[in-house]
């Protein structure tokens, strides 16, 4: 009888001992991803003529030329050889862009989640070179938050990829 009785007033020490489990609330996102299959996302580069920056984010420049991405859009390209009079030569359009780097005459852009390179030796015309599929992470929510599970990986149609966030 002894034993119980010591034994329930250590459990009874145990329990109370304990401090309550605290979560900090979660913060989710004020976004929902704007989705396009993976099959549209690798035909959906497109060369248009130049429009207005609306979202511009990187810029990069190279033989008087001003490349600027727009934010999940795709690259304005600048003729800047008269940097009084600049000129909007082109939009390169390029679903989920968010970066771009130059090197030799190769444009690389990301496009969601596939790495593209695009030749702009001759800039008036250029070609998409090489694409790596599958190379880089979905895109994240842009106020850092939590994606609502109804927006999450597992309840969104099959085979396709976040290349923009819209405001809830």
């Amino acid at each position: 009888m002894k034993h119980i009785f010591f034994t329930f007033i250590l459990l009874s020490f145990l329990l109370v001992s304990c401090d309550p489990i605290q979560t900090e609330p979660i913060n989710y996102s004020d976004y929902k991803p704007l989705l396009m299959t993976k099959e549209k996302l690798r035909n959906s580069i497109a060369f248009e003529a130049g429009k207005d920056l609306q979202q511009p984010g990187k810029i990069y420049f190279k033989d008087n030329y001003i490349f600027i991405s727009e934010q999940y859009k795709g690259v304005h390209i600048i003729n800047n050889k008269n940097p009084e009079n600049p000129e909007n030569l082109a939009f390169i359009q390029v679903p989920g862009c968010l970066d771009m780097a130059v090197k030799g005459n190769i444009l690389y852009v990301d496009n969601a989640v596939d790495l593209v390179g695009i030749d702009i030796s001759d800039i008036n015309s250029p070609k998409v070179v090489s694409r790596v599929q599958d190379i880089l992470p979905e895109i994240l929510t842009p106020d850092g938050g939590v994606l609502q599970s109804k927006y999450g990986k597992a309840s969104r149609p099959e085979n396709t990829v976040v290349v923009g966030w819209e405001k809830i």
